[in-house]
């Protein structure tokens, strides 16, 4: 926000440089050049006013010299200035050494005209003497030096360009107190709403008096805000109930059944045994389904901050802490071997997510099959896999993995997969499932590399 209206600003401001300023110090400068020369033109001419009284008078001529001198310091730059005076027969009378007559300059006025040029790094003005009356009697020619000139236009520039920098400083501070009188709000909501996404339900924005957006922007949050703790609330505290209302009595009625079972097998009622048994792997299973719902209510409503997560050794712990129910099973766990890697997660993300997949491979993989764990790093990202060589899943399978309670196998809750998936994706991570080479399934988890 701060570049662009500081680009707006800046913009703002060169266009009324450009098109003020620019034109104006043109226009000055012009003003000078022109006021110079008819400065110049009207000292020639004050000095041919007195070249006038001298230029036929032999007495005069003696003291023409001293009285052009007289007139001459009078002019700006005058102790550089140069005085050439010539009769009517174009012979020099006063300036012999300045090397301003040459025959054309002189012609000039005493044809009567008169005549304003550069020359060189001077300004050359030529007038008659004595025209006044119709008969030229003469001509002067003055050369003033154009430095001062010069001068007078450097300053006007470089008041000019002063102006020009305090206006573009002025528009910078002024862009970065506006970029910083808008933005702070926006940072200070940006603050609390990355502490809301972190977990922290009651974070609420202070609205500002202004910019009046701003402060609609932030009571909208808050309201929001507000909705989404009570939601959230209210979900937890229908899990509590289903937690105590279902699972309380769900472990009541196993142990019931438990005790039925043994005694109708120490009576020997085999059929009511079995069909007790029955009933009991039924209620397993309605226990698993309902700790599976929790698991993805869990997973839905924490959320940490990630932190540096040690991927290898991680799933070093995971691989041994499952190899014995793998060797139960007559499963073969392998880790690849691999380099050190790092990631970014909220902790005890990844060991759920592993320990889900692990779950679901090895019951799937049949006696005597392998569970292949490994990890490498593909740029900034780090993609865990988990391989096994059981049965595999079908195309339209895979697409609806992820979807709770869409299960392909029997006795499955279809909860495993959903819950990696939400646990990954809340930590902008991805799961992709893909065909283990030979058959199988296989799991690719792709997580954020640590930096």
């Amino acid at each position: 926000m701060t570049s662009r209206i500081l680009a707006a600003f800046l913009v703002l401001t060169g266009g009324l440089i450009v098109g003020a300023l620019l034109p104006l110090g043109f226009a000055m400068a012009a003003e000078h050049r022109h006021d110079y020369r008819s400065s110049t033109l009207e000292a020639a001419r004050a000095l041919a006013s007195t070249a006038e009284e001298g230029i036929e008078d032999r007495d005069g001529a003696a003291t023409l010299p001293h009285r052009l001198a007289t007139v001459r310091r009078e002019i700006e730059g005058g102790d550089q200035a140069q005085v050439e005076v010539v009769d009517r027969k174009s012979r020099i009378i006063a300036g012999r050494d300045t090397g301003l007559y040459t025959p054309g300059r002189a012609a000039v006025g005493l044809r009567g005209q008169t005549r304003v040029s550069e020359l060189g790094g001077r300004l050359l003005a030529i007038v008659p003497v004595g025209a006044q009356d119709e008969r030229v009697k003469g001509a002067v020619l003055l050369a003033r030096p154009l430095a001062p000139l010069q001068e007078r236009v450097d300053r006007l520039w470089t008041r000019l360009g002063l102006v020009a920098l305090a206006a573009v400083s002025l528009a910078v501070a002024l862009a970065v107190y506006l970029a910083g009188w808008v933005g702070r709000p926006l940072r200070r909501l940006g603050a609390v709403a990355e502490a809301l996404g972190a977990g922290e339900l009651a974070a609420r924005a202070d609205p500002p008096r202004r910019p009046p957006e701003v402060r609609g922007l932030a009571e909208r949050f808050n309201v929001m805000a507000a909705r989404l703790e009570n939601l959230i609330y209210d979900s937890r505290a229908v899990l509590a109930d289903v937690s105590h209302q279902l699972r309380t009595p769900l472990a009541a009625l196993r142990l019931r059944m438990e005790l039925f079972a043994e005694e109708a097998e120490s009576s020997g009622r085999e059929a009511d045994a079995a069909e007790f048994e029955a009933a009991l792997e039924e209620l397993g299973r309605l226990s698993r389904m309902v700790d599976g719902l929790l698991a993805v209510a869990r997973a839905e409503n924490t959320t940490t901050p990630p932190q540096v997560i040690p991927v290898t050794g991680l799933l070093r712990d995971r691989v041994d802490a499952w190899r014995p129910v793998a060797a139960e099973r007559g499963v073969q766990l392998l880790l690849e071997p691999g380099e050190s890697l790092t990631a970014m997660l909220g902790p005890g993300r990844l060991e759920q997510a592993i320990d889900n997949l692990v779950d679901n491979a090895l019951t799937a993989t049949p006696k005597g099959g392998h569970v292949r764990i490994g990890a490498r790093r593909a740029g900034h990202r780090i993609h865990v896999t988990v391989a096994d060589d059981g049965p595999g899943m079908a195309p339209e399978a895979m697409a609806d993995a992820f979807r709770r309670f869409r299960t392909g196998r029997a006795g499955g809750t279809g909860l495993g997969l959903a819950i990696v998936h939400r646990l990954v994706t809340a930590e902008g991570g991805d799961v992709t499932l893909s065909e283990t080479p030979g058959g199988g399934l296989t799991v690719t988890l792709d997580l954020p590399a640590a930096r």
